[in-house]
């Protein structure tokens, strides 16, 4: 996991998706698991959407109004995203 602690103010920052309970705003656009677009629901629904199914609710646009979440498998997410860095950084040239 990238984080850094900020010296001044002992916070964490990451810049991983916000997950879960660190959603914080209290409507967002949902997108569910074969993904449809649901539409805005509050944040406590969209938990218990992804807790029935038993995934995770991922911030994937943080800038958005609201805010775009996908239920999905987060670990799973995180190996495509890895894998696909990995892709890139083999397949990049390099000028000498």
């Amino acid at each position: 996991m990238d984080t850094q602690v900020e010296p001044n103010l002992g916070a964490e920052i990451t810049t991983e998706p916000r997950i879960n309970d660190r959603i914080r705003t209290p409507q967002i656009r949902l997108i569910n698991y074969t993904g449809e677009q649901v539409g805005v629901v509050d944040i406590e629904a969209a938990l218990a959407m992804a807790d029935e199914i038993g995934l995770d609710l991922v911030e994937i646009a943080p800038e958005a109004v609201p805010p775009v979440c996908k239920i999905m498998d987060f670990g799973k997410y995180k190996y495509e995203i890895a894998q696909k860095a990995r892709e890139a950084r083999q397949n990049q040239t390099h000028i000498v």
